[in-house]
C-alpha cells in the first residue's frame, strides 16, 4: 500500500470544547450500585493506541468493560500485557499498539471527572491524546440474534442479557484520515490487534478515536422461546446466584414486511411470562425492564425460531476421475480427483407457497428493478447489425460517472485508449474532479477476422501505443474546461501486468464504490457482458492505487489535461 500524507498527531480541540458528562456520571453511579445490573468490582480496559514519532500517544479505540471477580484490583494500574510494535502502511513513523489494563471501579468516575474538567483522558493511568469528543446518548446493546449487532464485534462476551453502553465519539477523526483513504489499512491493524485481543473492528471505521464503556447485565440470563405448536412466546429468566429476584415486565413484537403483526406487554413477573406473540410465524424482538427502577435489563434483536435444517450428506464414490493436465511447462501430468455425490436431507417443515413465499418473489422483482435503475447489475446482449447495446452501455457508464464521480473517477482497463477516454471520462460533468485512466499499453484485439491477403504493417514501423493515444487526445481534447484528467500506462520494469476492468469511485463520502465492466471499454455492448457493482470496492480501489503509485515516472504518463 502506498504511503499517505501523515496526519497531525492529535488535536487540541478537546481542551477547547470539553463535553458535559455529568449526566453520564450520575447514570453510571446508579448502574454500578451492587446488584442493580451486576456485581462489578473492577474495570478491564483495552486500549488500541498510536504513537507518531516525537508526538504524544493517541487513542485509536478504547473499550472499558465493567467486570467481576477481581476485588483485589486497587488504585494502581495493573497492566496485563502491551504490544507496541504494530506497523501500518500509510502511517510513516507511527507505531500502533494494544494493551489491557485492570483498574478499580473508582478510576472510571475519576477519569470522567478529570476529562470533563481538563479534556485529558487517562483512565489507564496514562494520558492519551483524544480528538473533539462528544458524549452520545446512552444505548443498550442486545446479543446477536438472527440480526447481528455490529458493536458486538468490540464488546466483551455480550451473549446473554445485553449491555448498557456509553460512547464518547471523536467527531473529527482528523488523525485517522489514512484509514478512510484506504480501508485495507484498518483491516491490517484489526488483524494485528486480534492476535492479542478478540476484537474485530475492521468494519467499524466510525469508532476510530472513540471511547466505549460497557456495562454488561449479569444478574440474570433471559430467553425467549416459541414452544412447539403454541401460538404464544415464552419468556424465561434464570436469576444468578446472589442476585435478588425482582418484578420484571417484558414487551415483545414481531414484524412482517414492515408491518406490526404482533405486540404485547406482560404483567409483572419474576421467572416466566407468556406473551400472545407467535414466534413460529415471524422473528421476535423484546425488551425487559426492572419495574422498581424502570431500567432496561435485557433486550433481544429480531430472532427467528429454527423451522428447517438442511443437512448435506457427501457420499464418496468408488471410482475416481483420471485425466492428464498440462503443468506450467506444458507437459502433461496425471490428474486424479476423488468424487463425491451429495444428498440433501431436510429436517423440519417443508416449504410452502404461503405469504412469505410470495413476499420473497415480490422482493426479488423489486431488487431486479432497483439493480437496473442504479446500474448495480446490467446485462448487455449484442444484436447483429445493431449498435443499440453499445449506445446503452456507454450511456450507463456516463450515468455512473456523473452520479458518483463528484470526488473523482478511476478507469482501469488493459486496452484503454484515447478514444475510450473521450467516450467516458471526458463526459464527467463534475468540474475539476480528479479523473485517472490506467492502461496496460496494449492495443485492443481486433474484432474483425484476419485478412491474409491484406498487407501488414511491420511492427518496427508502427508508432508506439502512447504516442498514438497522445495524438488522438491532443486532436480531440477541445478546451479541457474543468477537466483534470491523467492517463498512465505500464511501461518498463515497474508495475505489473493486469487484466482488470473496473470503473472506480475512490473518494466517495461513504467510502469507495466500484463496478466491474465485464469487458474492455472498446467492447462495451458489442458482445454479451455484465456490468455489476462489486462488494469489496475498497480492496479494488486500493489495488488500483497501488499500481498507479508504482507507475510514477515520466515515461508512464501518456497524457494530462493540464
Amino acid at each position: 500500500m502506498p504511503e499517505a500524507d501523515t496526519p497531525a498527531s492529535g488535536t487540541e480541540t478537546a481542551k477547547a470544547s470539553v463535553p458535559d458528562v455529568a449526566h453520564w456520571r450520575e447514570e453510571l453511579r446508579l448502574l454500578l450500585h451492587p446488584g442493580n445490573i451486576g456485581q462489578f468490582d473492577h474495570i478491564e480496559l483495552t486500549e488500541i493506541i498510536a504513537t507518531p514519532r516525537g508526538a504524544r500517544t493517541l487513542n485509536v479505540l478504547s473499550v472499558a468493560v465493567l467486570a467481576e471477580g477481581r476485588p483485589d484490583v486497587g488504585k494502581v494500574e495493573q497492566t496485563q500485557f502491551r504490544n507496541l510494535q504494530i506497523r501500518v502502511d500509510g502511517f510513516k513513523d507511527w507505531r500502533f499498539g494494544v494493551g489491557r489494563t485492570l483498574r478499580s471501579l473508582m478510576a472510571l468516575d475519576k477519569a470522567l471527572e478529570e476529562f470533563a474538567t481538563t479534556g485529558v483522558w487517562a483512565l489507564s493511568g496514562q494520558a492519551l491524546e483524544v480528538g473533539n469528543m462528544w458524549p452520545e446518548p446512552a444505548m443498550f446493546a442486545p446479543p446477536d440474534g438472527t440480526v447481528e449487532v455490529p458493536l458486538n464485534k468490540i464488546l466483551k462476551n455480550n451473549f446473554w442479557a445485553g449491555s448498557h453502553v456509553f460512547r464518547l465519539t471523536d467527531r473529527g477523526k482528523e488523525s485517522f484520515a489514512p484509514f478512510f483513504a484506504d480501508r485495507r489499512r484498518l483491516q491490517a491493524l484489526s488483524d494485528a490487534v486480534s492476535q492479542d485481543v478478540p476484537m474485530a473492528f475492521a468494519g467499524l471505521a466510525d469508532l476510530l478515536g472513540d471511547i466505549v464503556i460497557q456495562l454488561p447485565v449479569t444478574i440474570l440470563a433471559p430467553s425467549v422461546e416459541a414452544p412447539r405448536g403454541a401460538e404464544h412466546s415464552e419468556v424465561k429468566v434464570a436469576w444468578r446466584r446472589r442476585s435478588a429476584p425482582r418484578d420484571l415486565v417484558v414487551a415483545a413484537r414481531n414484524r412482517w414486511d414492515e408491518l406490526l403483526i404482533g405486540a404485547a406487554v406482560s404483567q409483572g413477573f419474576r421467572d416466566t411470562a407468556n406473551l400472545p406473540i407467535n414466534g413460529h410465524r415471524q422473528s421476535v424482538e423484546s425488551e425487559t425492564w426492572d419495574t422498581t427502577t424502570g431500567r432496561l435489563i435485557s433486550a433481544t434483536v429480531s430472532t427467528s425460531t429454527l423451522k428447517t435444517i438442511e443437512v448435506d450428506v457427501h457420499e464418496v464414490q468408488h471410482e475416481p476421475r483420471l485425466f492428464a493436465a498440462p503443468d506450467l511447462d506444458g507437459e502433461p501430468q496425471r490428474g486424479r480427483v476423488e468424487l463425491t455425490r451429495t444428498r440433501t436431507i431436510v429436517v423440519g417443515e417443508e416449504a410452502v407457497q404461503d405469504a412469505n413465499y410470495w413476499l420473497s418473489r415480490r422482493q426479488d422483482l423489486e431488487e431486479r428493478r432497483r439493480l437496473t435503475e442504479t446500474r448495480d447489475f446490467v446485462q448487455y446482449r449484442s444484436r447483429s447489425g445493431s449498435s443499440d447495446e453499445r449506445v446503452r452501455a456507454l450511456t450507463d457508464l456516463r450515468f455512473l460517472i456523473n452520479k458518483h464521480g463528484e470526488a473523482g473517477v478511476d478507469l482501469w482497463d488493459p486496452y484503454l485508449t484515447g478514444e475510450d477516454l473521450l467516450q467516458t471520462l471526458f463526459w464527467c460533468s463534475h468540474g475539476d474532479a480528479p479523473l485517472r485512466g490506467l492502461t496496460d499499453g496494449r492495443d485492443p484485439p481486433s474484432s474483425e477476422p484476419p485478412d491474409d491477403a491484406a498487407p501488414r504493417e511491420p511492427t518496427t514501423l508502427r508508432v508506439a501505443f502512447p504516442h498514438r493515444q497522445r495524438a488522438v487526445l491532443e486532436r480531440d481534447k477541445g478546451n479541457c474546461q474543468g477537466l483534470h484528467l491523467e492517463y498512465r500506462t505500464r511501461r518498463g520494469p515497474k508495475g505489473w501486468g493486469f487484466h482488470d476492468r473496473f470503473l472506480i469511485f475512490p473518494n466517495g463520502r461513504d467510502g469507495p464504490r466500484a463496478w466491474s465492466l465485464g469487458t474492455s471499454v472498446n467492447s462495451l455492448g458489442k458482445a454479451h457482458h455484465i456490468l455489476q457493482r462489486v462488494s469489496n470496492p475498497a480492496m479494488v480501489a486500493g489495488a488500483f492505487q497501488d499500481l498507479w503509485e508504482a507507475l510514477d515516472e515520466p515515461q508512464h504518463v501518456v497524457w494530462r489535461s493540464w
